[in-house]
């Protein structure tokens, strides 16, 4: 699928960002994954171009955050690298140090999940603070991600200011190692031990986005 306007999907209509516009769209990008997601063939959001020409970090950051979505929703993503030219084969330096390192974390981290056996599971973070876009999965009711991201455009006077508050957790019985994960840096936070049923879990500030995962513990 090429993200576009008015992409129509068993009659419902996704905004998936104008060509080149800097348009984020992150709701409609989630609950058009979700919707596609039962289908018998994987969905691509393919060449994603909303801000692919601009070759600076906010639309670096538009791509990393349609990336993450798509991916923890069930599908996969690509877009082009327009920093990629003849004599930079491997991009400038301001793109490796952004959107190439930032793909790179993205990669290593669904690698390290089970995401062949996953499921969609966005439930399991729940009171969310406002402008922020919740797409999960789990593996083996064992491993829980969940990826949290601010919806707001970069019309948004407000857009890219840092933002926190409480979620609640909501998993199986059992004991639970939870950890926060940047996708900006590619490290976790220390993880802290949380029990099934309904925990509380204070956010930290944060800009953009943010990943909260929750593995089964034997401890």
């Amino acid at each position: 699928v090429h993200p576009l306007p008015d992409t129509e999907f068993a009659g419902t209509l996704y905004q998936l960002g104008n060509f080149m516009s800097k348009e984020l769209m992150l709701a409609d990008v989630a609950r058009f994954c979700r919707a596609v997601y039962p289908q018998k063939k994987p969905t691509v959001l393919d060449e994603d171009n909303t801000a692919s020409m601009y070759r600076d970090p906010t639309g670096w950051t538009i791509h990393r955050k349609r990336a993450w979505t798509a991916l923890l929703t069930g599908a996969h993503y690509d877009y082009i690298d327009f920093s990629i030219t003849v004599g930079s084969e491997a991009g400038t330096p301001a793109s490796r140090a952004h959107i190439r390192s930032w793909m790179q974390h993205l990669s290593d981290f669904m690698s390290s999940f089970d995401y062949i056996h996953s499921v969609l599971a966005s439930d399991w973070v729940q009171g969310t603070p406002a402008h922020i876009v919740v797409s999960g999965l789990s593996a083996n009711s064992r491993d829980y991600v969940a990826y949290l991201a601010d919806d707001r455009e970069v019309t948004d006077a407000a857009a890219g200011q840092p933002l926190s508050g409480a979620v609640k957790l909501v998993l199986p019985k059992g004991n639970y190692d939870v950890s926060l994960y940047s996708p900006e840096t590619g490290q976790y936070s220390p993880a802290i031990l949380a029990k099934g049923g309904m925990a509380t879990l204070d956010l930290p500030p944060f800009t953009q986005d943010l990943v909260i995962r929750a593995i089964r513990s034997e401890r």
